[in-house]
């Protein structure tokens, strides 16, 4: 039986193959700077197609004969050519690009065709061009706060470039730079992302049916691709703002006297300088408020077949206020790759990447001064072999082996000090990954996208591992409805490499498109996800000084399950499009804090963190207006997201911390004329939970407030309008004038509210013993300017 299942398979999936006598493959690319495209529609006898890799490869089978072929990507002209097939023949295409831009679709790199008639589901496609017209806080342009504007994709507040996508926590999202992971995505406290929007060729975010390619996060992928660079000639950018200036570089690699050069390279940076105006102030005299970044993309052909890339990224923030207290965090990655086109049909990359996450936080109070320092790292290894069966299936297939060291944290003192040198011990992990994921075309209105992803992680020593007298670190007390923990009887010594804990998961992907006609599509979608590590964090947004940690004997893998059903429709000649999804996703082993958690100074996470369940459903609505010198989209998203844990809350389900009820956004483009262009968006959305105090009592002769309900409040109901102007340069001139307003009628939205005693003012009782609240709004309006020139 299981010969013959097999046997009907290849006969499925090669049926057509005999029949195919010749394939063309090749590479499609920008006409003058020679970057590869990806995602750009090939179209055969406006019948069948394909579209470019993540490197701007093809491969598609044609009969023998002569065949029109329509090579379209949003913003290029549209090539239309007849070729003639007699042999297996490899042809590039450039592409050049739609200077007159006035009927330009703006959320996506993909045309409504595409999206009518594309496998995925869920997935948002932004270009890096896209990003900058986009209204901006201070002028620098950001693609986390831009995906923030879509469907489905939230944030807590204006002052974080954490994301939460369909209800999931910030760390449920795997952001991935050039393939690199980035563990924290933020600067100066989450105001700006660590993206350089200059750097930025396209960015990619799968909110469900994500493949199988992808794994250990739960809720989405963030998948952002850097620049190239200029194979034709030198050139670069300059821009200056009011926070920031950036500048990039790019040029051709031992280009000599040929006609295409032997690769390219981009180098971008960008610093702020708040810090250069602290003196202006005496209040801030001696603070120091700053970040900076590097971004460096390269790629060498060794020959016509085989590439080289090697990519990189360097970003840091420093906060010190006051000789108090300093911070300093940031990214470290670099990605190592090596693309191979073995034949027509078979395609390989094999991808060698570092990865690091640290800060450091210092103490400056006289006497006990100290530095905790803290990171995260891992070493990724992933080859990845795509194989273009025949026009109807295409198959990718790899595995994915990642190892992580942990650094909790080590407080060294400094000289004079009275703190101890203490070092909590560091943790290690692997985790391994085999996927096979196939695109397949049942017919002209039927197509799928389906896989299957085995997962495998194994907490690692060298380490000590508590047991306790009843198996697990904490037990609920329900009487006093408190969490108590349990006795240690016993302490193991794991060795360097040694397994203390494995955990394997099954993760089968399917996403199913069905075309009712050449402008209606209906689009189903499911994924099983696992997430092996955890962010330990009892704050809404990331922080510089959140705690990663690996999953463990005591600490189990998440897990979720998220069924997706959309409606896709094109009217008016593709001038508008519709879509509408509804989604349902079931998670499992999601982690939350204990009440009264210390989560940084402990180094048994165990025993401040417990596991429940979660579920979060929705329905998002988006339309577009694709056409003419108005364009833009109206967005809509109706949703839940709740947590139940055993001890929190009664035992019922509460609002998890993403939980945000409605969410509308309303962005517009106007082209006035070939020298101006506008941009403005209108956000609202309900109030975030928070937890209010219930009451409080005296303890020691302290005030100490009393907590419950958690997540049982609202923040006031959250809006804001932005508008941007951008002046473009004049026929035979390089640079340009951004002019952009934030949060134009100066709405004081409540990014939290807090609760203090009222005491006494200038030596006056005011009311002894009584509490008011407090709103904390991060900025009123917001205008800013940048000129930007490129050479």
């Amino acid at each position: 039986m299981k010969k013959q299942l097999v046997y009907l398979f290849c006969l499925f999936c090669f049926g057509s193959y005999a029949q195919e006598k010749f394939s063309i493959s090749g590479y499609v690319k920008d006409n003058l700077s020679g970057e590869k495209l990806l995602g750009v529609n090939i179209i055969i006898n406006n019948t069948y197609g394909t579209t470019t890799n993540d490197y701007g490869f093809y491969s598609i089978n044609l009969k023998k004969g002569i065949h029109q072929i329509e090579i379209s990507y949003l913003g290029y002209k549209t090539i239309s050519k007849e070729i003639s097939i007699a042999r297996n023949q490899k042809i590039d295409f450039d592409l050049t690009e739609e200077l007159a831009e006035l009927d330009e679709i703006i959320i996506s790199s993909n045309t409504t065709r595409k999206n009518i008639e594309s496998t995925e589901m869920s997935v948002i496609s932004l270009k890096g061009e896209t990003i900058k017209k986009l209204p901006a806080i201070l002028g620098e342009p950001d693609v986390l706060k831009s995906l923030q504007l879509l469907p489905g994709v939230s944030s807590v507040n204006e002052a974080s470039s954490g994301f939460n996508v369909r209800g999931g926590s910030v760390d449920q999202n795997l952001i991935l730079l050039d393939e690199a992971t980035i563990y924290n995505a933020s600067h100066l406290f989450g105001f700006f992302s660590v993206f350089n929007s200059n750097a930025i060729k396209n960015a990619k975010l799968y909110k469900g049916g994500i493949p199988s390619i992808y794994g250990g996060r739960l809720s989405s992928v963030l998948d952002i691709k850097q620049r190239e660079g200029n194979t034709k000639e030198f050139g670069g950018e300059i821009g200056v703002g009011l926070i920031s200036a950036k500048a990039l570089i790019e040029g051709p690699i031992l280009k000599g006297n040929k006609e295409e050069a032997s690769g390219s390279y981009m180098l971008a940076g960008r610093r702020s300088y708040i810090d250069l105006f602290t003196f202006l102030t005496d209040d801030f005299k001696d603070s120091s408020l700053f970040f900076y970044d590097l971004n460096l993309k390269s790629n060498y052909n060794i020959n016509t077949n085989n590439r080289l890339f090697l990519s990189g990224y360097f970003g840091r923030d420093k906060f010190e206020l006051d000789k108090f207290l300093g911070t300093i965090w940031g990214n470290t990655s670099a990605s190592l790759r090596w693309t191979s086109i073995l034949n027509e049909k078979l395609f390989l990359q094999t991808s060698a990447i570092y990865s690091n996450y640290d800060y450091n936080l210092d103490n400056l109070r006289t006497g006990s001064e100290f530095r905790w320092k803290s990171s995260i790292t891992n070493y990724n290894f992933k080859p990845r072999l795509s194989w273009f069966i025949n026009n109807n299936n295409t198959l990718k297939t790899g595995i994915d082996i990642t190892y992580y060291n942990f650094k909790p944290g080590k407080i060294s003192p400094f000289k004079g000090s009275t703190i101890n040198e203490e070092e909590f011990s560091q943790k290690f992990g692997l985790e391994n990954g085999v996927y096979a994921d196939l695109k397949q075309k049942l017919s002209k209105d039927l197509s799928l996208q389906y896989g299957v992803r085995w997962s495998n992680f194994s907490r690692l020593g060298k380490g000590d591992i508590r047991e306790y007298n009843t198996g697990t670190p904490l037990t609920y007390n329900a009487e006093q409805d408190i969490y108590e923990e349990n006795e240690v009887t016993q302490i193991t010594n794991y060795s360097s490499g040694k397994r203390i804990k494995t955990f394997n998961g099954f993760e089968p992907r399917i996403s199913i498109r069905y075309l009712l006609n050449e402008s209606n599509s209906l689009k189903l979608s499911y994924n099983k996800m696992y997430q092996y590590l955890h962010l330990i964090s009892n704050t809404t947004s990331p922080t510089p000084l959140d705690v990663w940690s690996p999953s463990g004997p005591y600490l189990s893998p998440q897990s979720a399950d998220q069924l997706a059903l959309g409606y896709f429709k094109s009217f008016k000649k593709g001038k508008y499009d519709l879509s509408l999804e509804a989604y349902y996703k079931k998670l499992k082993d999601v982690t939350d804090f204990i009440d009264g958690a210390d989560l940084l100074f402990t180094e048994e996470i165990e025993t401040q963190v417990v596991q429940g369940k979660g579920r979060a459903y929705g329905l998002e609505v988006q339309l577009n207006k694709n056409e003419g010198k108005l364009t833009g989209w109206l967005s809509y998203t109706l949703a839940r997201s709740e947590n139940k844990v055993l001890g929190i809350n009664n035992n019922k389900y509460y609002p998890s911390n993403s939980d945000q009820l409605h969410e509308l956004n309303l962005v517009g483009f106007y082209k006035l004329n070939n020298r101006w262009d506008f941009g403005a968006n209108f956000i609202f959305g309900s109030g975030r939970p928070v937890t209010y105090p219930t009451g409080r009592y005296t303890q020691n002769g302290l005030v100490v407030a009393d907590y419950n309900n958690r997540n049982g409040n609202r923040l006031p109901t959250y809006h804001r309008l932005d508008i941007s102007a951008t002046l473009n340069p004049k026929k035979g001139k390089k640079g340009k004038w951004v002019f952009s307003i934030v949060n134009l009628y100066n709405r004081q939205n409540a990014a939290s509210i807090y609760f203090n005693e009222i005491g006494e003012t200038n030596n006056v009782e005011i009311a002894t013993g009584m509490t008011q609240a407090t709103k904390l709004s991060f900025f009123g309006i917001v205008p800013s300017i940048s000129y930007e020139f490129k050479f």
